[in-house]
């Protein structure tokens, strides 16, 4: 599967932030081939036959609508068919700046983020999101090293860094406390300590 998660085994990691964290309620915005889709759902079935603990992964993705690098919604939801995921994961067809309006204040447990992640992209996610996570829940977002900062196209673009957004954030410095993991991509953890 062509994800740049997968060289360094990040599925370990969704997956076990999953069972630790005894998520119910997920929400991903990008979704792509589905590495990351697939490994967010073993932790949740896991937890459903270990420890008895339902859970739901809500997907979004622009599919063919995206300009750039995409796939067909049926090819990724094969994916979630062959390794029999199929009733931990809804796929939907969404806008990641739009989709937050579907979601009660304090309703989601752990939310992923994997748009085409810029300072801008943590900037405007962290605004419109922040309030639908749950006080201890987690939001992950692709990137945050300085590598990943440092990226071909961010540099091309002139795109805006994510780490120095994560130490400007008013939002991230006053709720969450955060952690990177540096291998490349990258994966920076926000763990909400509070609501208010």
């Amino acid at each position: 599967m062509d994800s740049s998660y997968e060289k360094n085994n990040y599925g370990r990691v969704f997956e076990q932030i999953v069972k630790s964290r005894q998520a119910r309620n997920i929400v991903e915005l990008g979704v792509l081939y589905g590495y990351s889709t697939k490994h967010l759902a073993k932790g949740l079935a896991y937890n459903k036959t270990h420890r008895g603990i339902s859970g739901h992964l809500d997907s979004y993705d622009l599919w063919e609508s995206y300009p750039y690098k995409h796939t067909a919604m049926s090819k990724t939801q094969d994916v979630i068919n062959k390794n029999n995921l199929q009733d931990f994961i809804t796929l939907n067809k969404g806008d990641a700046f739009e989709v937050y309006k579907k979601y009660d204040d304090e309703s989601i447990c752990l939310l992923h983020v994997d748009i085409s992640n810029t300072g801008e992209t943590i900037k405007r996610i962290m605004s419109l999101w922040h309030s639908k996570i749950r006080c201890n829940g987690i939001i992950l977002f692709e990137g945050g090293s300085v590598e990943r900062d440092n990226v071909d196209w961010m540099i091309k673009y002139k795109k805006p860094p994510i780490r120095a957004e994560i130490s400007s954030n008013k939002i991230i410095n006053e709720f969450y406390s955060v952690n990177i993991y540096e291998k490349f991509p990258s994966l920076t953890a926000f763990y909400k300590n509070k609501t208010r």
